[in-house]
Parts: C-alpha cells; sequence; structure tokens
C-alpha cells in the first residue's frame, strides 16, 4: 500500500526545550539526524512529519487525526510528558484505529509505532496500545548509582557513539519497514531488520538472546545487531511482561521456537518481577536450562571478563553458575570481552548448520540382514568449562571424520 506520509512523530513539545539557549531541541536534532540518514539508506527523501506548532487543542484535533490514514509509520518518543498528557496518549489510539482500517497494525509481528523511550518511563504507564511492543532506548543507566542519562549527539564521546548506534539501528528498522510495505513480495509483507522488533532479510533461523540488567545491555544491543547481521531473528520480539506468569508463558514460547538460547550475565541482578522472587535474567536462565534438560537445546552463558558484582543476590546467582550447579544444563559457560563471545557464539551457530546440513542428505537407515539398523556414530566429548576452547580443534577433527559430537 501507498502512503502519502512516511512517518508521523508524535512528542511532547516541552520534550524538545533546548536546555541552552539559541541551541535546537533534542527532538528538533533527532528529526534532522533521522532524516538524513533514511534517505541514505532510501536512496530518496522520507516524507517525515511533525507537528511543530499545533499544541493539540480542540482547535486542530482534527486536523491532524484525518492524516493518520495516510501515514505508514508512528514514532512515539516516550517521555514522563509523554505518558501524562492526553493528547499525546490520544495520538497513539488514534493511530492504532487508522491502522485498522488499512494494513493493520502489525504487519508480521511487527508493529507501525517504532517507541523511542528517550527518558525512562514505568512500563505501566506507556500507552495501552504499545506496552508489549519493544522499544528503542536512547538512554543509558549508570550502573552505580542507578542514574539514566539521555543519550545526545554532543554530551561526550560514549554518549555521543551510542546515540548514534541507536539512530543507524532505527533507521535500518524503519527502512525495511517501509521498503517491504511499498514492494511487498509474493502479496505480503517480511520485514528485515538491522536491530529492532523487525524479522531479518535471510532466514537463518530464531535466536533467544534473553533480556538482560541495564548494565549489558549495550552488550546486548551490540551482539543483537551481529546476529541479525548474520541473519537470525532475534526473540523477544515483544516486551517481556513483568508479572511472573505470563513472563514464564512468554519465555517457553520464545524457547519453543527457538534454535539457541544466550544469556548475559553481568554486575546487576535487574529487575524482579511482580509475584516473583528471582530477577528477569535469572528467571530466563532458569526456564531455559530446564528447558535444555528437556530437549537439548544448546545454550552459551557470557560473563563479563572483570564483572564484580555487590549484590548478594547476584553474587549468588553467578557463583552458581560458575559452580556448575542448577540452572546451568545445556549451557558454555564464558567469561571474556564481548568480541570474543561474539566468535564463540558465530562459531557455535556455524557447527550447528554444519551438523544440520551432515543430516539432510543421508538416507534413512536401512535394516541389516539380522533385522537391526546400522547405528550412527557418536562420540560423546566430556570436559571441564575451562577446557572448551583447548577441546574444539578435537572436536573438529572428530566431525570431520564423520563423528557426531
Amino acid at each position: 500500500m501507498q502512503f502519502t506520509t512516511d512517518i508521523f512523530i508524535s512528542y511532547a513539545h516541552i520534550d524538545d526545550e533546548a536546555l541552552i539557549e539559541n541551541q535546537k531541541g533534542w527532538i528538533s536534532d533527532f528529526h534532522r539526524a533521522l532524516d538524513i540518514r533514511l534517505a541514505q539508506l532510501l536512496g530518496r527523501r522520507p516524507i517525515i512529519w511533525r507537528d511543530q506548532a499545533l499544541q493539540g487543542n480542540h482547535v486542530f484535533d482534527k486536523q491532524i487525526i484525518d492524516q493518520f490514514s495516510n501515514v505508514a509509520i508512528m514514532l512515539s518518543i516516550l517521555t514522563p510528558r509523554y505518558a501524562r498528557s492526553e493528547w499525546c496518549v490520544r495520538e497513539v489510539n488514534e493511530f492504532y484505529e487508522a491502522c485498522q482500517q488499512n494494513i493493520g497494525f502489525n504487519i508480521n509481528n511487527t508493529a507501525r509505532v517504532f517507541k523511542i523511550i528517550k527518558t525512562p518511563v514505568r512500563i505501566d504507564m506507556h500507552p495501552e496500545k504499545i506496552q508489549n511492543v519493544l522499544g528503542y532506548e536512547f538512554y543509558s543507566t549508570d550502573p552505580a548509582t542507578g542514574r539514566t542519562k539521555e543519550l545526545s549527539q554532543t554530551f561526550g564521546q560514549h554518549i555521543e557513539t551510542a546515540y548514534w548506534d541507536k539512530l543507524d539501528d532505527l533507521a535500518h528498522d524503519i527502512c525495511a519497514f517501509l521498503e517491504n510495505i511499498e514492494y511487498p513480495q509474493s502479496g505480503s509483507v517480511k520485514i528485515p531488520s538491522a536491530a529492532g522488533t523487525a524479522v531479518v532479510p535471510k532466514e537463518e533461523g530464531k535466536i533467544f538472546l534473553c533480556e538482560s540488567s541495564y548494565d549489558t545491555q549495550e552488550f546486548r544491543d551490540s551482539l543483537k545487531r551481529e546476529l541479525q547481521g548474520y541473519g537470525y531473528q532475534i526473540y523477544p520480539d515483544k516486551q517481556l511482561p513483568l508479572m511472573a506468569s505470563p513472563l514464564k508463558d512468554s519465555v517457553i514460547q520464545y524457547l519453543d521456537n527457538s534454535k539457541l538460547a544466550i544469556h548475559l550475565v553481568g554486575e546487576n541482578y535487574g529487575i524482579v518481577p511482580e509475584g516473583a522472587q528471582k530477577s528477569i535474567v535469572e528467571i530466563q536462565n532458569d526456564l531455559a536450562s530446564s528447558y535444555s534438560a528437556a530437549t537439548s537445546m544448546p545454550r552459551l552463558i557470557w560473563v563479563p571478563e572483570n564483572s564484580a558484582p555487590v549484590d548478594d543476590r547476584q553474587i549468588a546467582f553467578v557463583d552458581k553458575l560458575s559452580r556448575g550447579g542448577d540452572g546451568v544444563t545445556g549451557a558454555d559457560l564464558i567469561k571474556g570481552n564481548l568480541e570474543e563471545f561474539k566468535s564463540i557464539v558465530i562459531d557455535k551457530l556455524n557447527a550447528m548448520k554444519q551438523k544440520e546440513a551432515a543430516k539432510k542428505p543421508e538416507p534413512v537407515a536401512e535394516a541389516d540382514s539380522d533385522g537391526g539398523e546400522s547405528a550412527s556414530k557418536v562420540i560423546y566429548l566430556i570436559c571441564d568449562m575451562q577446557d572448551l576452547e583447548a577441546i574444539q580443534p578435537l572436536e573438529d577433527y572428530l566431525f570431520d571424520n564423520g563423528y557426531e559430537v
């Protein structure tokens, strides 16, 4: 379907007020940067509409709402003011209704509202229609104090780098969404992605990249970007529930559809859902461990090098993993830097692909002369976790010689 407007930016006007006189506000800078990056990716100038004058009063309400049927995507710039604004919430609701009148609000499980979280807001304060939509977090959290700082184009190298990485992720996802709406293949809309909630160009399989605590969020985003570049679809693709029972159901559903589970375990314990005694990070690990025990699904657990938890709960959790106790079934525990871990993940996925490919051409085993069946050659290789890298040549040798390891 063709839309006359690519993007509508929904925001609270107070959030575009510059802290420094005579400078542009955060949203104005964001709008300009996104417009340029999208033009570079699309090969054309995107049509982005942002109300720069109206304040949502009764005289102009209908003027904005009437345009929604012609808009492909809404960007919702979420802040405390936005969440409390009756008009901003109404914009989300009205856009949702307009979507239902054309191609729908969710396209292949991808919402047409891209949620930009400029300032953290409790999930139950998000507009109801987009509470379960994954957001693009344009802020960082200080692990020591728990305070958040908005990503910006000007506030220091680390903040700037994170800002441009996040904006580039967003631009790639929007570009893929717009191109596939404009040029659907085989009558369906397939959404490739760089980092957000959409589906990747070449489907290599699905990976459950568990949600992590805020101190490892940047690492998770980087790994997610890398895996999607290889063609893997990443779960969760929606906001995980913050209540124990629905959270468990969601995680199990994602595991059912994944070929590999990856856990990032940092210094902070993370959020404890309502009705639970453990953090989301530990709950996901426990569920995946039990699932792996039942299905043999492989898992990878990463602990950053020099990680030094201070929370007693996190110290106990990491210690349990390190000792190989409950919660490590089916998992390889890796301690080191992120780039090393990325290589291990890709090697693991390539090995899994090779084993799958090796099985496909093999004919079904025929019964031998005495009525039995020819047995496959399987070797169960056991080692200590610290020797995993050392035995890799042996595993490769056995596999190359026809053994399933």
